[in-house]
């Protein structure tokens, strides 16, 4: 598992089920995680979003360190799945929704932007 810089060590807990690299991996986070389970982590990261995007704008996104690289991944995934919390949504299983497993996802949205 990769660490997270020091200013953010206390998100570790959250980087090996968080910090996901691509955005298939993101949806289906978001859609096979309960209200609950969203809700810990928005409320860890929401106190600390503002300086983590200090932090990574402050860096060079295509030549950044492993940590900084983990941090910007916890971020990425805190921000596509943040919205049925703010939404207050009651589950992210919604009735009548297209199949999130009939989803197609192109080559681009199965790897890393960085």
């Amino acid at each position: 598992m990769t660490a997270l810089p020091l200013e953010f060590i206390e998100l570790q807990p959250f980087v090996a089920e968080w910090a996901l690299n691509n955005e298939r991996d993101r949806f289906f986070k978001l859609t096979q995680t309960s209200i609950p389970t969203l809700r810990e982590f928005y409320d860890a990261m929401v106190p600390r979003a503002e300086a983590i995007a200090d932090y990574l704008n402050a860096r060079d996104l295509n030549n950044l360190s492993e940590d900084a690289r983990t941090l910007f991944h916890l971020l990425i995934t805190f921000v596509e799945t943040a919205h049925p919390i703010e939404l207050k949504w009651k589950t992210t299983d919604i009735e009548d929704a297209f199949p999130a497993e009939r989803f197609g996802f192109g080559e681009t949205s199965c790897r890393s932007p960085i």
